[in-house]
């Protein structure tokens, strides 16, 4: 976002902006709450359709996205306490799970992930998918066979990553490589 105050309903592009800055990553949590991205990409839909009726908030971008993902989050929860009702499932461990999640950690979890998907976007087409794909948890091996390719060719379109990573941010190269291997953790 480019400014530190944001107008949400200012007009459409403004929402455009926002929606096209948010969306993915609010499907990414929502979907590690709920383990359904069909659902998980619906109920952002419903946040984003609440904050279009929320007209002329002025608000800090650091508090929208606080909201963003505070909403998020309980709307899944609200989700999974009507599906523990009607079904007579046992949900009581994920309620508790979700409710219990610290925003705050989330948020910088999607500004790193934002950051890494940066400097990757500056990469190499083949070497940015492979690093894509490895974030996403594929080994070399199960890379190799969706890209069909051999073992070796992953190898060296890593190594051509990090190569063009340190060419590009010098001594920081290591602290991000730290992060991107942290960030396959997540």
């Amino acid at each position: 976002m480019p400014s530190s105050i944001i107008h949400i309903a200012d007009a459409k592009q403004d929402f455009k902006l926002v929606f096209n800055t948010y969306f993915k990553p609010l499907c990414y949590f929502a979907n590690q709450l709920i383990n359904d991205e069909d659902l998980a990409k619906d109920l952002v839909q419903d946040v984003f359709i609440r904050v279009w009726r929320t007209n002329n908030r002025y608000i800090s971008e650091k508090s929208f996205k606080a909201y963003l993902y505070l909403a998020t989050r309980n709307i899944c929860l609200d989700h999974l306490k009507k599906k523990k009702k009607h079904n007579h499932t046992s949900l009581t461990e994920k309620i508790e799970s979700v409710e219990s999640i610290d925003i705050t950690n989330e948020i910088i979890k999607e500004d790193v992930y934002s950051f890494l998907e940066g400097i990757i976007n500056k990469l190499p087409d083949k070497a940015r998918e492979v690093i894509f794909l490895n974030m996403n948890g594929l080994s070399n091996t199960e890379i190799a066979h969706e890209l069909n390719v051999t073992v070796n060719t992953i190898k060296t379109h890593k190594r051509t990553a990090y190569q063009k990573i340190r060419e590009l941010y010098g001594d920081a190269y290591l602290i991000l490589l730290l992060v991107l291997t942290e960030s396959l953790k997540m």
